[in-house]
């Protein structure tokens, strides 16, 4: 009945809508079941029309970016999952690049270090796609994004378009503060300079977080945001906690603020090993760790 009201809602919507579609490969740390509905419209209008029907229909809505900080149930998910991949246009005007939500970041860090555009290229190696790095003000130790953002094209959970600038927007540590709002696009104002200097800065960030975190295993980014004046990798490893798992999962050797999934880990053993690191940080500073990884449907 679901699915069928579902393709009449849909019927004149240009996109790809399937049912009972795996989530584990759609994600960096390979972990989680099916969605009952991943739905991958082609236009933002489209997605202004999915999230509509979903209100409509009183369907839960996950939001799928690049999958690098999200942790999807075993079980897999119940409703809606909105995928944003096909929004992947980037336009030039001037100094100012806008940007799809299905844009990845490392992407368009290139392309703007082409154009001999600057602003962007120390976010290099954040794995996020434009939608998902607006939405949580991703950024590194030198940078985050809404450092360069002018404004955004977004949809509210009722399926209304709307662009809001910079200024009405209150940004925080890795979160956008834009409430249950979508984005679909964004728009940075940037600087110009010798593409060749730029790379280079790009080269020096790029060795630094490589030398320093787990990029090349199966994992999210950050699994904590880090407490003010602290890191949350210097309190887990502090703490005793490099090295230790649970089940398939493991606190990194190399960053212990990176979780590694060594392979048929499970998204139970994942949550168990969240609660033993916060749980030891607590015991041992007094300090409550919390999540950056988006925990779904748990």
């Amino acid at each position: 009945m679901l699915a069928s009201e579902l393709r009449y809602a849909l019927r004149d919507c240009p996109g790809v809508f399937r049912a009972e579609v795996p989530l584990a490969p759609l994600t960096h740390l390979r972990i989680g079941g099916s969605a009952e509905f991943l739905l991958e419209p082609h236009t933002e209008e489209g997605v202004a029309r999915v999230v509509a029907v979903a209100a409509k229909l009183e369907q839960p809505l996950h939001i799928l970016g690049g999958g690098s900080n999200v942790l999807v149930p075993s079980e897999g998910l119940r409703g809606f999952t909105l995928s944003l991949g096909h929004l992947n246009r980037v336009m030039r005007d001037g100094n100012q690049v806008t940007a799809g939500a299905g844009v990845t970041l490392p992407s368009l860090i290139r392309g703007t270090k082409d154009l001999g555009l600057a602003g962007l290229e120390l976010l290099i190696g954040v794995p996020a796609v434009i939608g998902g790095a607006v939405a949580m003000n991703a950024g590194t130790r030198e940078t985050e994004t809404f450092e360069h953002l002018m404004s955004i094209v977004a949809v509210d959970r009722l399926g209304q378009l709307e662009i809001i600038g910079r200024d009405a927007m209150s940004s925080s540590y890795r979160d956008g503060g834009l409430g249950d709002r979508i984005v679909v696009g964004a728009t940075f104002e940037l600087g110009e300079d010798d593409p060749q200097a730029i790379f280079q800065r790009m080269e020096v960030s790029l060795k630094r977080r490589n030398a320093t975190q787990p990029v090349t295993e199966q994992c999210v980014g950050c699994v904590f945001k880090n407490p003010d004046g602290d890191a949350a990798g210097r309190l887990i490893e502090a703490a005793g906690c490099k090295m230790l798992r649970r089940g398939k999962v493991v606190v990194s050797g190399k960053h212990a603020n990176y979780f590694i999934n060594e392979g048929g880990a499970t998204s139970q053993e994942f949550l168990d090993l969240i609660r033993d690191v916060q749980d030891r940080v607590r015991e041992e500073f007094g300090v409550d760790l919390h999540p950056e990884v988006r925990i779904w449907g748990m």
